[in-house]
């Protein structure tokens, strides 16, 4: 592609670096004077203040439904979370009182609010037909009737979900802390502190390069505190959507700044303690904006206690992302009435005065009283909203507690999917080719190496899809730490293969938003060690979406991580961790230890509609094997028998095959005939040919890299010996790495791996 970058000469001549200035509550506006010149009508207003109230009255009942108070559901006992956001609503009805039904949200904790208004006003959206489809039980009514009888019945579902019923929007799994709804944006709660603003960045990325011309336009806003401003993953995500190769045109042919609005919703407490002279060094959060974009990401500071500010704050925004100028970052001021949840009496931290001061400015009460004195609405309009809105409530709280609880045979139904992308939708058949097909060898005798056989099945993927995109570190001009990746920027441009910052939290993160919004990305980690690093994208994001929501989003995300062991890299670059992924539901976790099996197995995740851990063995890679050419897959949960023999099983996985091949070979001399089982997928695993195997041989040995305490084999030894107790000859044995550090010193790593010499002992022992 050629060197375009700047050439970098070294100029230490002396200068200032001036960061712009940050505008604070410039909006000063009364109502009626936005009203007179047309910037809001007064229908919306009348859907704001509803809004709010909804909000308000939903917050209310769970106070009161943990002292008995709620009239309408008096004896209900309510165990759930309680992360009220009294005091809060103007962030929520403001900015998505903005929004279209398409555009995306991804909220908190303490997200009731943006949920009830991302759907409130989605709702208010659609026309009869939308509002039949959603909820096929009104299709009768039409008009303002049937819009009333959809909006309660989004009240109720959300109750529901709170109340953990079937009839919840994500039929209890997930509860209040991570609740949704996918078909009017809203991606779903997060009760990680920022684990989903890096979510909504991979979402902003999907709307960036998205080619499907009914998708165009869409935006991202992403709601989260003040606390998940001192996160990690939400620093990188700053620094991922602020990248200058999203907007250089030396680099991209999309000039498209990332479309995201970062809502920092500031209630001044992380939990109990304060950003602000406690555990920040800055006076504004909106200043963290100057660390990663020269242009602040067009940040300023809003007055989060009233509505339209913040409306005019975010409709600034949207332009702002519409011309594609984004990210945008806006700090909305805020308050919460209540402690962190109804557990904390909040009395240690601050005083009743401080709470009367912010009262003072309640956004709803602010709000009822400027429509009246400025003479937009009389108060008998308000009185009868108000009601509307607490009766609705109650009605719906009425219901929800009446509606049935999940079956407990059910405790872990949609832990999977069990789809995978057999159609492609039309718009994205076709590819636009950049330039030369990548190299992909095959030598004389038609063989591939491990690297290419997986190179050739990614290749073909993105050939088929335009959905599946390829990022990570290094991998776009310079192929990848093992240029595995070479050649494919050439071929399909930096829309789809592109480099990443060391950020490997938010390489994950934003792998699950890009797979939560209709994309299919293959995301790389350079060594696996670095999964750590990412582990809460990966085990409590990309793992649990599916689940928690019932089963209304899939995650198509594939996590490529090499293997680094037996290279004399040490202990930071040498762990085969996979045993982690397969103790973490949710995932899938493939490892292939041979050129066919690289290139049919990379092919099957990346089609897959679950997250896959896919691990390469480094030692592998230039490993040669046939492959076929064109079209194969190898279905998940499918184990090789390498092998055959009967008298002893080794089940075995990764580099460790060829070194129970090995074995296997010294033991026939022996006159012992070893069957060598390769599971190729250890989550989905194929027990029914590893139990038939052993029931045969009646001896067993499980063999793997992992370091041995706590590795898998030892899950894989505990179902042999519970499901073949009876045919067993011997006890069954694992062989792993020494529980300890992977070392560098060759002779040290010698001894730390295990050897077909370890196995070959293991066999004895049971014989």
């Amino acid at each position: 592609m050629g060197n375009y970058y700047s050439d970098l000469s070294p100029d230490f001549r002396k200068k200032t670096i001036n960061l712009l200035p940050i505008e604070c509550y410039s909006f000063e506006k009364m109502i009626k004077e936005e009203v007179a010149d047309g910037s809001v009508d007064k229908k919306e207003l009348l859907e704001i203040y509803e809004c709010m109230l909804m909000i308000r009255e939903f917050e209310e009942m769970i106070l009161k439904l943990r002292t008995g108070a709620y009239e309408s559901v008096k004896n209900y006992e309510y165990r759930g979370p309680t992360h009220l956001s009294i005091g809060q609503e103007a962030t929520s009805a403001g900015a998505c009182a903005i929004l279209k039904m398409t555009d995306y949200i991804t909220s908190t904790h303490r997200g009731h609010g943006d949920s009830i208004a991302k759907g409130y006003f989605a709702i208010r959206e659609m026309d009869d037909k939308r509002l039949r489809d959603r909820c096929p039980e009104s299709a009768s009514l039409a008009g303002d009737e049937l819009l009333e009888s959809v909006m309660e019945d989004h009240v109720f579902r959300t109750i529901a979900e709170l109340f953990g019923k079937e009839s919840g929007y994500g039929k209890g799994r997930g509860g209040g802390m991570h609740i949704f709804d996918f078909r009017v944006g809203h991606l779903g709660a997060n009760a990680i502190v920022g684990g989903g603003v890096p979510i909504a960045t991979g979402a902003a990325m999907t709307c960036r390069i998205d080619i499907n011309p009914a998708n165009k336009g869409r935006l991202v806003c992403c709601f989260a505190g003040d606390g998940a401003y001192a996160n990690g993953v939400v620093l990188e995500s700053l620094n991922w959507a602020a990248q200058d190769q999203f907007t250089n045109k030396k680099l991209t042919s999309i000039n498209y700044g990332l479309p995201i609005i970062y809502c920092i919703v500031n209630n001044h407490f992380g939990m109990t303690g304060r950003a602000e002279g406690e555990v920040t060094g800055v006076d504004s959060l909106a200043r963290r904006a100057a660390g990663f974009d020269n242009e602040n990401m067009h940040c300023e500071v809003v007055n989060g206690m009233d509505a339209i500010a913040v409306r005019d704050a975010v409709l600034r925004a949207k332009k702002i992302i519409l011309e594609g100028k984004g990210p945008v970052l806006l700090e909305l001021n805020t308050y919460r009435y209540y402690g962190h949840s109804l557990s904390d009496p909040r009395n240690e931290y601050r005083t009743k005065e401080e709470e009367e001061r912010w009262k003072d400015v309640d956004p709803v009460f602010t709000f009822r009283k400027r429509l009246v004195d400025q003479k937009i609405f009389n108060p008998e309009i308000l009185d009868a909203l108000e009601k509307k809105v607490s009766d609705r409530n109650a009605r719906a709280a009425v219901r929800a507690v009446a509606s049935p609880d999940p079956v407990p045979e059910d405790v872990i139904r949609y832990m999977y999917t069990d789809s995978s992308c057999t159609e492609i939708p039309k718009p994205y058949t076709k590819i636009d080719v950049k330039g030369e097909k990548p190299s992909i060898k095959r030598d004389s005798e038609g063989r591939l190496n491990y690297r290419d056989a997986i190179k050739e099945g990614l290749f073909e993927e993105m050939v088929r899809d335009a959905r599946v995109v390829v990022y990570g570190e290094d991998v776009a001009d310079y192929g990848g730490a093992f240029k595995l990746t070479k050649g494919m920027l050439e071929y399909f441009g930096r829309g789809r293969v592109f480099n990443t910052p060391i950020s490997e939290a938010c390489i994950c993160g934003t792998g699950v938003g890009m797979a939560m919004t209709g994309y299919r990305p293959v995301v790389e980690l350079m060594y696996m060690d670095f999964a750590l690093m990412a582990s809460d994208q990966i085990s409590n994001q990309a793992a649990k979406w599916h689940y928690m929501t019932g089963g209304n989003v899939k995650v198509p995300l594939v996590v490529r991580c090499s293997v680094g062991g037996g290279k004399g890299y040490g202990g930071q670059h040498s762990q085969s961790l996979e045993s982690m992924f397969c103790h973490i539901p949710g995932t899938y976790v493939a490892y292939p230890s041979n050129p066919y099996d690289a290139k049919g197995l990379i092919k099957t995740a990346i089609r897959d509609d679950n997250p896959v851990i896919f691990v390469e063995g480094q030692l592998l890679y230039n490993v040669k094997g046939h492959v076929p050419e064109g079209e194969y897959l190898i279905p998940f949960g499918q184990a090789n028998v390498i092998r055959e023999g009967k008298d002893i099983t080794f089940v075995v996985w990764g580099p460790a095959v060829p070194d129970a091949l090995k074995a296997a070979d010294l033991l026939a001399k022996e006159g012992i005939e070893v069957e060598v089982i390769d599971p190729r997928t250890l989550v989905p695993f194929d027990w029914e040919t590893v139990f038939e195997s052993v029931r045969r041989t009646g001896r067993c040995v499980v063999i793997s890299q992992c370091v041995d305490i706590g590795s898998y084999t030892g899950e894989i030894v505990s179902q042999i010996v519970s499901n073949c107790f009876d045919y067993l000859d011997a006890p069954v044995l694992k062989v792993g790495a020494k529980n300890g550090v992977a070392p560098q010193a060759y002779s040290l790593e010698k001894a730390f791996l295990p050897t077909p010499e370890d196995m070959v002992a293991a066999a004895r022992r049971l014989i």
